[in-house]
């Protein structure tokens, strides 16, 4: 639901007795909903261990792929700006992340959560630098792209 706050407060991001708020990009109104614990499963568990073994690929790679995932970022935002009340900024690991996953989605064969950098070095030509990344259609497409071509 949404919820305005008295005194002078705009929004409000965190919890209070019970209750997560969520800031509006207005800066007028929050969402605010119960919090409840969800229950864990077995997916849980696998999405642990993807975005574990994920952060620590990204850890590996070197820092001009990294710088290069930064300018994309920038540029994305420079040409399409946010889109819409939910559409955070991502981060150069939110935009990785977002290709590799389109990429293993082709390739069932990839299990994301055991993936290493041998693996990602023979299999994963079609991520290794952000220009293939978005020839191949894992990254929207930008004007100026094509001096991204640092590899992992």
């Amino acid at each position: 639901m949404k919820v305005t706050f008295k005194y002078g407060i705009g929004t409000f991001n965190g919890m209070i007795d019970n209750a997560v708020f969520w800031p509006q990009k207005s800066g007028v109104t929050s969402i605010m909903r119960k919090f409840t614990y969800p229950t864990l499963t077995s997916q849980n568990t696998l999405m642990g261990k993807i975005g574990k073994n994920l952060a620590l690929l990204w850890h590996l790679f070197t820092d001009e792929y990294k710088s290069d995932f930064r300018t994309y970022a920038q540029r994305y935002y420079v040409q399409y700006g946010s889109e819409g009340d939910y559409d955070p900024a991502r981060s150069p690991y939110a935009f990785w992340t977002k290709a590799i996953w389109a990429w293993s989605d082709e390739r069932p064969e990839v299990d994301l959560s055991t993936l290493s950098m041998e693996d990602l070095e023979v299999t994963g030509i079609a991520i290794s630098t952000v220009k293939n990344c978005i020839k191949n259609g894992f990254l929207r497409v930008i004007d100026q792209y094509d001096d991204l071509t640092a590899g992992f």
